[in-house]
């Protein structure tokens, strides 16, 4: 097969300079294009790189790529996936999917009419120690599931990350959908309820919430508690975390996708870092991503998948704004 054409929708998200280095890093994938309606944040793409910049993402999608990589504000990902859906061009979409119920149910119904696959872009489940606790968990190793207490902690992103009309909210929204989806994944199932509370306590000037505590029960009646704040200070030596204790009726798992780093002291700094060394879960989902298209294979993690996170997050600004446990299907 020649290489896979990739079309990037946007460089607005903080996770994009990452996916275009994996992407340039795989030889079987061609970056065709940038489109953005921003050209000061593509420029440094384009110059560093030689990447083309489309003022047009139709003009773009006109080039024939094989998927587009929605990497927008959240508010923005319905219409550039019902864009790239009109023109049979799967789509790779930066979570969370949506910041609505409606807006989500409508790239579902495009992407599904126009036969194009949609994928949520959940790097987590690329994730060995999380892959290693899913199968001692189906296999019993410690028991009946009881309980998983979750962090997904981070630094306050600024920028469009705390406008609520372009990010749908704060800290809930950002870091919520990623331990969602990996607990709906591991269960195989999505919560019945979710409880939250959240506030703005660390950051003067923005207007979305900085600190949050979400808690969702499922059918099997496993309990998650997770605090997704971004409570990780310039100061800290490490901008985010990922933790997940999963406890069963016979032992317990531990997962710290983080912990394989260098603690570096620099005088230049002037304060301590940690260098992570571990693998490279954002390598993974696109090399993956590439391969489905060698190999003839589905995308591993579905629009579906990014509907059943982000409702979790949907469901949380319900219960926090109304202050009681909420069910999932009131959202």
């Amino acid at each position: 097969m020649d290489s896979i054409k990739v079309a990037i929708f946007s460089v607005a998200h903080v996770h994009t300079h990452t996916y275009v280095n994996c992407l340039l890093a795989n030889n079987k994938a061609e970056i065709i294009g940038i489109y953005d309606d921003n050209f000061d944040r593509v420029k440094p793409y384009t110059e560093k790189f030689g990447i083309k910049y489309y003022s047009n993402c139709n003009e773009l999608l006109e080039q024939k790529p094989h998927f587009a990589l929605v990497c927008s504000e959240n508010a923005l990902h319905q219409q550039l996936t019902l864009a790239a859906a009109a023109k049979k061009v799967d789509v790779l979409c930066e979570k969370p999917l949506g910041i609505t119920k409606a807006s989500m149910a409508e790239m579902l119904k495009a992407c599904s009419i126009n036969g194009v696959k949609l994928m949520t872009t959940f790097p987590n489940r690329y994730v060995h120690s999380f892959l290693n606790a899913k199968r001692a968990v189906e296999e019993g190793r410690i028991g009946k599931l009881i309980g998983i207490k979750a962090t997904n902690k981070g630094s306050m992103p600024g920028g469009w990350f705390v406008k609520p009309e372009l990010s749908g909210g704060g800290s809930v929204i950002d870091h919520t959908v990623h331990v969602a989806d990996l607990v709906n994944w591991l269960l195989g199932c999505v919560p019945d309820s979710v409880y939250a509370v959240c506030a703005n306590r660390l950051y003067d000037g923005i207007s979305v919430d900085d600190v949050s505590f979400v808690n969702f029960k499922y059918p099997n009646g496993v309990f998650v508690s997770l605090d997704s704040s971004w409570s990780r200070s310039a100061a800290f030596p490490y901008g985010r975390d990922l933790t997940m204790n999963i406890i069963g009726t016979e032992g317990s798992i531990f997962i710290d996708y983080f912990a394989e780093k260098n603690q570096v002291f620099s005088n230049e700094k002037s304060k301590a870092e940690w260098s992570y060394y571990g693998e490279d879960k954002d390598m993974m989902m696109i090399n993956d991503v590439i391969m489905s298209y060698e190999a003839g294979y589905d995308f591993m993690i579905s629009g579906q998948d990014g509907y059943n996170s982000a409702i979790v997050a949907l469901a949380a600004y319900c219960s926090i704004r109304e202050g009681r446990e909420v069910l999932i299907s009131e959202i």
